[in-house]
């Protein structure tokens, strides 16, 4: 039986601080590692930057410590480390370290899915759970709980997105009333809100607006923003910037 001294002496053998070192390059990599990226613009909204600040900085194996997906860690995952009690909108002091490499992961997710939230058609509890085990495991480090949540409600959103495009291209209005909808109050997904450390909210509404309003080529632009899979591949950087600099009340 692990004991709660043998996980610090993991913990501390491991030294996930002196094994770091943080450069713009590896954060840019966690973003993209988190998120598929196919975005070109260099707008103010990094849609992935929580992904970025709790997954990057801490190697793979740094807090693994081959116990389980639950290490009864919070805080930092660095022993000795004081950011625990800073306060951070990325990161929920709250929240356990979960670690992405344990057998047990999958039963860890399955746990935090969020029972309230709405499926886009075709969408399964089981298909969504599997998808988010499958970007979490591919990361192979540590994460806080609360992004597990996040990416739950992410990719959800993601599918919501692909909803209303799809019946927009079919023709079916209550199909597109019902995504936008959704569309519209995803912006207050606990997670997502919990995360926002930087106006991603703000500009989801300003997206929400337009595509309430029958904008299919704001529905791509959103799309491309998110790296969902329901992107045309058309680049609509200009009409990004446009939006989200609108941030929803027209400024």
């Amino acid at each position: 039986m692990t004991t709660d001294t043998d996980l610090i002496a993991a913990l501390r053998a491991a030294d996930p601080a002196a094994a770091t070192d943080v450069t713009g390059g590896r954060a840019r990599d966690a973003v993209r590692q988190a998120r598929p990226v196919r975005r070109p613009h260099r707008g103010k909204i990094l849609v992935a930057a929580v992904a970025a600040i709790v997954v990057v900085g801490v190697p793979a194996g740094a807090v693994a410590t081959g116990f389980a997906a639950r290490t009864g860690w919070f805080g930092s995952p660095n022993p000795g480390d004081d950011r625990g009690s800073a306060v951070s909108t990325e990161h929920d002091v709250n929240s356990e370290w979960i670690d992405l490499g344990a057998s047990d992961l999958d039963e860890v997710v399955a746990s935090v899915y969020p029972e309230w939230m709405p499926l886009a058609p075709g969408v399964t509890r089981e298909d969504l759970t599997a998808r988010v085990v499958a970007i979490m495991t591919a990361d192979g480090a540590v994460a806080p709980e609360l992004l597990l949540r996040r990416t739950f409600e992410s990719e959800s959103y993601s599918d919501w997105l692909g909803a209303w495009i799809a019946a927009d291209g079919a023709g079916d209005a209550a199909a597109r009333e019902a995504a936008a909808r959704v569309i519209g109050a995803a912006s207050d997904w606990p997670a997502l809100v919990a995360t926002d450390g930087g106006g991603v909210t703000d500009s989801m509404r300003a997206f929400a607006e337009r595509i309430e309003d029958g904008d299919a080529e704001a529905a791509q632009a959103m799309a491309q923003l998110w790296g969902a899979p329901a992107w045309d591949g058309v680049d609509r950087t200009g009409l990004i910037d446009e939006i989200s600099q609108s941030d929803g009340d027209g400024q």
